[in-house]
């Protein structure tokens, strides 16, 4: 008795990086709950506490935040309620959410403008973290990075659903 195996779902060079950063951020948010369970173990049963990995920590919880908001711009994963929106005729509805899309983009582009302003000062003071002395324009990289990631992440997200009429969480518009 045969096993009728479908053809698995390859995936294409272009799907594969555009899920680089989603790749990324799991392999750091592994990271930072193995570092965690570590440092519980370290302090709790050999009484000895990692100096270092409040510093780590940190460091890895922005790059998960900043890194991973793009994906969830592709993904449509971030939190919204869309009560008002769904209530309101489908006309006005569609005309708010492209306002909203708009509006997002706006406030995008100026956090994205700031993260560059903030970096570039980090660069020209040469500070370095406490601990680790990691210089903060390495450590703080992930703000521009991920800047730049949520804009085209929401640029694409906005093709996809309003050009190509595909909803993101699921289906097809209507």
């Amino acid at each position: 008795m045969g096993i009728n195996m479908k053809e698995t779902n390859k995936k294409s060079p272009l799907q594969i990086l555009g899920n680089l950063d989603l790749s990324f951020t799991v392999i750091l948010l592994a990271g930072l709950i193995a570092l965690t369970f570590a440092g519980v173990l370290k302090r709790y049963i050999f009484r000895s506490p990692i100096s270092w990995m409040e510093e780590v920590q940190g460091l890895l919880f922005m790059w998960i935040t900043f890194i991973g908001g793009g994906a969830a711009f592709r993904k449509a994963a971030h939190v919204s309620v869309e009560i008002l929106v769904d209530s309101l005729p489908q006309k006005i509805g569609a005309v708010i959410e492209r306002l909203d899309v708009l509006i997002q983009l706006v406030i995008l582009g100026y956090l994205c403008r700031q993260e560059f302003v903030y970096y570039f000062q980090l660069i020209s003071t040469g500070k370095v973290t406490n601990l680790l002395r990691l210089p903060y324009s390495v450590a703080y990289l992930a703000l521009p990075i991920g800047g730049v990631l949520m804009i085209v992440s929401m640029l694409w997200a906005s093709y996809q659903h309003y050009v190509r009429g595909i909803d993101l969480k699921g289906g097809e518009t209507e």
